[in-house]
């Protein structure tokens, strides 16, 4: 072969490896990147919370499940729920060690908590109530003035019910571990009364059908709110912005009015 034959095959091969070479280039530069995987936002609960956290036919429901789910969507992050008893220290712990991002648990925001968390904006108004026996004859001025020590009045532990009570009642005070069981306290008459946060007790006495009545109510005013860790107060920021716009969009009053009876003016986030 001569000289001109040889300088045709080599401009051919030359201009297949460039043809080669350009298609991989654009293989390579023209594929997208798989998206990032959105974040996980993981909340703790306790689960023995009705009608704000607690379990049903194995699943996880409750006011503060769908309220959580709801900012979940609102921040395109996939929701994790972790079970873990209401133990505050406990809580804070594993919320500084990653092990979650927040608490959403019927957790009242109070200055002493302040130690342990960071508080979004409030997203429930709530107090406190009592309840006892209907045969029972109701004093208030008893109450008022702290009962006596011969009256056993139950109350779930490490709450702000425990606290009112130790500060105000002279009553002997006798602790629980979950709302179901407080019930059970008082209809086995272990406890002459038992002091928890209002929309806990009507729920149990709606669903239970015990035969209590309620005698004090609107006990000590309280906000629920988010937890966070102390060292994440961006996080703080972004749940305060989805909850903002749930509000603005219908979606926390739907959420409330499934859970509540909401006959008269629904409350304002933050407020």
């Amino acid at each position: 072969m001569n000289n001109r034959g040889w300088m045709i095959i080599l401009s051919l091969l030359m201009l297949v490896f460039s043809v080669s070479a350009g298609i991989a280039e654009e293989t390579v530069t023209g594929t997208p990147a798989e998206p990032a995987a959105a974040k996980l936002l993981r909340f703790i609960s306790s689960f023995d919370a009705p009608p704000f956290v607690y379990t049903e036919a194995g699943r996880k429901v409750g006011f503060e499940v769908d309220l959580g789910e709801a900012i979940g969507a609102a921040l395109g992050r996939p929701v994790e729920w972790i079970q873990r008893p209401f133990n505050i220290p406990s809580l804070a712990s594993e919320l500084r060690a990653g092990r979650a991002d927040a608490v959403l648990a019927a957790l009242t925001a109070t200055e002493g908590r302040e130690q342990y968390f960071l508080f979004t904006i409030p997203y429930y108004l709530t107090s406190l109530a009592v309840a006892t026996h209907r045969d029972v004859d109701w004093e208030p001025t008893a109450f008022r003035n702290g009962l006596s020590r011969a009256v056993r009045v139950g109350v779930l532990r490490r709450t702000t019910a425990e606290e009112w009570a130790q500060r105000h009642l002279q009553a002997t005070r006798v602790t629980f571990d979950s709302p179901a069981r407080l019930a059970r306290a008082l209809d086995n008459r272990e406890v002459g009364l038992i002091l928890v946060d209002e929309p806990i007790l009507r729920w149990e006495l709606a669903k239970r059908h015990y035969k209590f009545k309620v005698v004090e109510e609107g006990i000590d005013s309280q906000v629920y709110a988010i937890a966070v860790s102390l060292s994440h107060p961006e996080l703080v920021e972004e749940l305060n912005r989805a909850l903002r716009k749930l509000e603005k969009d219908g979606v926390y009053q739907e959420i409330y009015r499934k859970w509540y009876d909401a006959t008269g003016r629904l409350p304002e986030i933050g407020k």
